[in-house]
This record gives structure tokens, C-alpha cells and sequence, in this order.
């Protein structure tokens, strides 16, 4: 189910109250301490919800966000979430007696419960994404059984890096999928999730594999910013990401496809894109397949058309087709 809210069509002295009733009754009930100009002022919320989770990306022109002990009373469930916030802030918050500060950097991951209370301030509007997660599925997966206190992730470590990676790919693909599907996935990071806080038995189990997932992402990424490069290769790709080259190779074991039958689809499909594009008027076949890293015209010619069916002038005659599936 997706769910869009923006203040935009709000004439602006009636933008800030819709606001904050759809995120109590979505998310958890917040107070802002600021009061933004109301000229000025803009809220959105994009929801994916997939069984048991909730995929959130949210903006506001506030600054400031404070969760009071009296909201925590008043809500009725608990909540576990993930945050990555797309600027810096500062937050205080934990357990009444066991509260703690935090200074988040743009793409720092933290995970915390709806029964603490917090504050938090930010240097400019507050944006963020976020992921809602069920105490029964994650709860399992830590040590004790349940989360005591806030963690914080920093991007730049290693668990923080895999943890974005696969948030990435779910907050992209988990809008395309069934409901079930989705729940799936988000279950499968929440492995992720439990190694950054402290996995239990299970969930050093339920870990290996989000871990493998998420270097798999990781791994698919690195070919998209490096596609058009006729080097890409598994060599400088297993050195990019600091893993073996048998590593790599086993990463892609269980898709069915090799790394090297992925890298040259992939091409294919950028290729494809181009020829029916406004970028690739002009553009002759071959400039079109050396800028997006193939070596060879013939080898081009025959992965096309054993790809697609077709000649690569056919289908820029046929370009307003249906485009094949990804």
C-alpha cells in the first residue's frame, strides 16, 4: 500500500496542523518546539507499507522534533524504527534514566524504540528516511531478547555501509513488490539491523545471510557507477569492495546469473535505452555500445541480438515499443 501527503496544495496557514495529525497517526506523536514561517513552510510524507513494515521518506521545514514522556504514555504500541536522516542533527534520547546524546552525520543510521522519549535538533529542515519495524520480528534477533538502548551507526563503518546499501535497495524496490514480497525482504534486514545492535544466536544466523544480500547490492551498485567503464571487471570490482574474488563470485551463485552475464545485461539494457532515447539521436550503434563499456562491435552485435531478439537498428526503429523487462 503507498501513501502520499504533501502540504503543497494547503494554502499556507492551514499547512502545519494536517501535518502533524497524519505523522501522529501514521508514525508516533512529536512535538516541534520551532514554529517555521508559514509562508515558507513544507511537509511530505512517501509510505510503503509491506505487511509488518513501513517504509518511510520524510521532509519538514522544521528544525526541531521533541517525543515528551506524556506522548510516550499516551501511545498504546510499541514501535521499533530506523532512521537515516539526510542531514546532521543532534539528539538526546533513550530510556528516561539511561538517556543518551547523539550527533548524527547525513547518512548515519540509528535505531531506537517509540517508548523513549528524545529531542533533537537539526541545522536546517529535518529530512529523513525511515523504517518501521515490528518488536516481534526484531526483538528475536537481539541479545536479551529486546532492544535496551538507542544504537547509532555511523555510514562510514562497515556494518553502516552494508545496513545503507540494503536500505537503499529496499526503500527503491520494495514499492514495486507484492505486500508479501516486501515483508520478506525488510524481514531479511532486519538481520542487518541486529548485527548493528547486538544479534542473538538467531539472529548471528538470520545476519549471514542479510549480510550476503547486502554485499550483493553493494556489488550491483558499484557495476552501475562503473558500467560505461570497459575495465569493470570481477577483479577491480572485488577490490572496490575490499572482498575476494571468489567472494564476489559466489555473491552471484544464487541470483543464476554470473557476475560477467550480469555486468554484460546490464550494458545491454543502458544500450537498449539509448538507442530510443533523445540522448542517442545522432549517435551511431557503435559510439552508443563503446560509451556504455563494450570492447568489441561484434561482440556487441551478437549479445544484442541474442538478448533482445533483434538487431540494434531494428529496435532503434521500433524504439517506441515495449521496452523489454528488467
Amino acid at each position: 500500500m503507498r501513501f502520499h501527503f504533501s502540504t503543497d496544495d494547503l494554502s499556507p496557514d492551514d499547512r502545519e496542523p494536517p501535518w502533524r495529525e497524519v505523522w501522529s497517526k501514521l508514525v508516533f506523536a512529536v512535538t516541534h518546539n520551532d514554529r517555521p514561517d508559514p509562508s515558507t513552510f513544507r511537509a511530505q510524507i512517501d509510505a510503503t507499507v509491506a505487511g509488518r513494515f513501513a517504509v518511510l521518506d520524510v521532509g519538514t521545514g522544521h528544525r526541531t522534533a521533541r517525543r515528551t514522556e506524556l506522548e510516550v504514555a499516551r501511545d498504546k504500541r510499541e514501535m521499533l524504527y530506523l532512521l537515516r536522516p539526510g542531514s546532521g542533527f543532534h539528539s538526546t534520547i533513550g530510556p528516561m534514566a539511561n538517556a543518551r546524546d547523539f550527533q548524527f552525520g547525513p547518512g548515519d543510521l540509528g535505531v531506537a524504540s517509540s517508548e523513549w522519549r528524545f529531542d533533537a535538533a537539526a541545522s536546517g529542515s529535518i529530512s529523513f528516511d525511515m523504517l518501521l519495524l515490528p518488536p516481534e520480528v526484531l526483538s528475536p534477533l537481539l541479545a536479551g531478547g529486546h532492544l535496551t538502548r538507542p544504537w547509532v551507526v555511523p555510514s562510514s563503518s562497515p556494518v553502516g555501509s552494508l545496513l545503507g546499501a540494503a536500505f537503499d535497495a529496499a526503500k527503491a524496490n520494495v514499492p514495486l513488490m507484492p505486500p508479501e514480497l516486501g515483508d520478506a525482504v525488510l524481514h531479511n534486514l532486519c538481520g542487518l539491523v541486529a548485527l548493528a545492535c547486538g544479534a542473538s544466536e538467531e539472529g548471528q544466523w538470520t545476519a549471514q545471510k542479510s549480510v550476503r544480500a547486502a554485499r550483493l547490492e553493494k556489488a550491483k551498485r558499484y557495476i552501475e557507477q562503473h558500467l560505461a567503464e570497459p575495465d569493470l571487471g570481477p577483479g577491480t570490482t572485488a577490490a572496490a569492495l575490499d572482498i575476494s574474488l571468489g567472494y564476489l563470485h559466489r555473491l552471484f551463485e544464487p541470483t543464476g546469473i554470473s557476475f560477467a552475464q550480469y555486468v554484460r545485461r546490464r550494458r545491454l539494457l543502458k544500450c537498449w535505452d539509448t538507442l530510443g532515447s533523445v540522448s542517442g539521436v545522432g549517435r551511431s550503434v557503435a559510439d552508443i555500445a563503446f560509451g556504455w563499456g563494450f570492447s568489441s562491435l561484434a561482440t556487441f552485435y551478437r549479445a544484442f541480438a541474442r538478448e533482445f531478439g533483434t538487431a540494434p537498428l531494428a529496435a532503434r526503429a521500433a524504439s517506441r515499443g515495449v521496452m523489454p523487462d528488467r
